[in-house]
């Protein structure tokens, strides 16, 4: 199975980034940042963050105009504002984006997608983009400072999440799949963490 890895750059220090990759034997690190720069930790604004890896031989791929998290266009978005996760997956933009992923693995990089959020399970690298990669059968794993998260075990942690949510199994729901209690699971994630193009607010990048 194809495997791909995820890590938010928080404010860890350059070095402490590198020796994560180093680690887990990332070669490429694509960038799902919307706006490629940080006002918080500038160390990973594009130009530096794609020298730095240069120097420690890795490669640094942009891909935030294709996997990014901002929209504007109202045919992407709720009536609120927020981001629609499902209608953005339906894009050309946004496939051909996973295209190229798929198309890197094949080539045998060890890529890692990288956004800001340290913790993934509130970020879009989780929400709409490991979501998508975990239907077409790409095994993902998140990067943290002590440990690998595989995606599943965040896919119960989604679940657990909106337990009191979400249909269970029951006199009344005799026929409720896993599938079923993610699909629902996830979209209420993308309501909670989704950028909204109205206010500005919500995910980071």
């Amino acid at each position: 199975m194809k495997t791909i890895y995820t890590i938010g750059h928080s404010i860890y220090k350059i070095e402490e980034f590198g020796e994560l990759l180093k680690q887990n034997q990332i070669n490429t690190i694509v960038d799902v940042r919307s706006t490629p720069y940080s006002k918080f930790a500038p160390q990973y604004n594009k130009e530096l963050l794609k020298q730095y890896l240069k120097q420690n031989a890795i490669c640094y791929i942009y891909m935030g105009d294709m996997l990014g998290a901002r929209y504007e266009d109202k045919n992407l978005l709720f009536d609120d504002g927020k981001v629609n996760f499902k209608k953005v997956q339906e894009t050309k933009n946004f496939q051909d984006g996973i295209l190229r992923l798929e198309r890197g693995i094949d080539k045998g990089y060890n890529i890692s997608l990288m956004c800001s959020e340290k913790e993934a399970f509130d970020c879009h690298r989780f929400g709409l983009i490991s979501e998508f990669l975990s239907k077409i059968l790409i095994n993902i794993n998140h990067i943290y400072p002590d440990k690998i998260i595989p995606h599943k075990e965040l896919e119960q942690r989604l679940l657990k999440k909106y337990e009191k949510k979400i249909p269970v199994v029951d006199l009344f729901h005799p026929n409720v799949s896993i599938e079923e209690q993610l699909k629902l699971a996830y979209e209420l994630r993308n309501i909670d963490i989704a950028y909204n193009a109205i206010t500005n607010e919500g995910d980071d990048e």
